[in-house]
């Protein structure tokens, strides 16, 4: 089997690494993934090219692919696009964002290869009017949640039969609490015996930092060895970090290490007796939640977004309603049972091992691209 993913973008943002990830598991089952993606990346480096390159897969770098529509670059993608399906003899396309999405598909119908697309809005897509036509003609949908499925059946008038929910993946082996990483506690200065509530998330004024802030107060004053590491950065760092833990005086309990990528960031994770996750961002499908469970952290989940899919409320982790007060005793019943914490880590674990990881998504994926050549594949043991 031959499938082309497209992904419009260069920046390392997002689905980017999500995108790439299952090309590469698609590959190790004995599917030949190709993967292109925008070449311009401006004066910053494209880490997407050298990312896929890092993984084995030399990207397609003949199409603009840019992030939003532009009707000259759009046009010319489509006319390449259809010479390349042409002359490559695709099985099938798949598509991961939008604009990619809309020069596919003109391509696709003319050439006369289906189309699928992976969502990776957690609650379901966007209702425009365009993005609806577009959703309708893709011969499957590959939705991160059962809400984002229910919800683009509803009111994006996909038909059930062609949406078909496949949760979003992460890399096991990377995100594995036994794989020797950097230790984020002695970087920090953090005793080995504290409690260590982590976060991850850009520092902005929607993520509800105020509320995890005033939760960590009320826990300080049970816990005297609390401590807490936000990972993220963001414009607004100073009013939704710094200043509001001065005015808590949380001083020497919270620390800002900022943006974290390759090992730092996974032995960061590893520093976490517990991850706090409020609201989803720009990645609605939570992947940081998953990366969390893998390292065998339990969460405290705010009921947000498809979070309460990902988290088993009472056996991995507690999903409240994400309140100071909500947080705050989910947090405390952590901290005051270690027994508990690990119990939920394992189970997270476990959970992210059996589900998450990108051995099962591609299994998944390769499943219904069967599906939608009719059979004929046989899916390795």
């Amino acid at each position: 089997m031959k499938v082309l993913h497209l992904f419009s973008n260069a920046k390392w943002t997002g689905p980017a690494e999500p995108a790439l990830n299952l090309c590469v598991a698609l590959r190790r089952l004995g599917i030949e993934a190709d993967f292109a993606c925008c070449p311009d990346a401006g004066a910053s480096i494209n880490k997407i090219v050298e990312t896929a390159r890092d993984r084995g897969i030399e990207p397609i770098l003949r199409f603009f692919l840019y992030k939003h529509f532009n009707p000259a670059t759009n046009f010319m993608d489509g006319i390449a696009l259809k010479r390349h399906l042409r002359a490559a003899r695709y099985d099938l396309i798949h598509c991961h964002l939008d604009n990619d999405h809309r020069i596919a598909a003109g391509a696709a119908r003319a050439v006369g290869v289906p189309l699928v697309r992976s969502s990776y809005h957690g609650m379901g897509m966007p209702e425009t009017s365009a993005l609806r036509r577009l959703a309708q003609g893709a011969i499957r949908i590959f939705e991160p949640s059962q809400a984002a499925r229910d919800h683009d059946i509803r009111a994006m008038g996909v038909a059930p039969e062609r949406a078909v929910v496949v949760p979003g993946a992460v890399d096991v082996e990377r995100f594995d609490p036994l794989r020797e990483t950097p230790d984020g506690r002695r970087w920090l200065g953090i005793p080995p015996d504290a409690f260590v509530v982590g976060i991850v998330a850009r520092m902005q004024t929607h993520r509800h930092y105020e509320d995890f802030f005033r939760a960590i107060r009320m826990l300080a004053d049970h816990c005297p060895n609390v401590r807490v590491i936000v990972v993220g950065r963001g414009t607004k760092q100073e009013r939704v970090g710094k200043q509001p833990v001065r005015d808590l005086g949380l001083e020497g309990r919270v620390h800002f290490p900022g943006y974290l990528d390759g090992e730092n960031y996974v032995g960061m994770l590893r520093s976490f007796d517990v991850k706090a996750f409020l609201v989803p961002g720009t990645d609605g499908t939570c992947r940081a939640v998953r990366e969390a469970m893998a390292m065998g952290k339990p969460i405290v989940a705010a009921d947000r977004g498809m979070l309460r899919e990902i988290v088993d409320d009472g056996a991995n982790g507690f999903v409240c309603d994400g309140s100071p007060e909500g947080l705050f005793e989910a947090l405390r019943r952590l901290a005051c049972d270690r027994a508990l914490a690990r119990r939920f880590g394992h189970a997270a674990r476990e959970k992210a091992v059996a589900a998450f990881s990108l051995d099962v998504q591609a299994r998944a994926v390769l499943r219904e691209y069967q599906a939608c050549l009719g059979g004929g594949v046989r899916i390795p043991c």
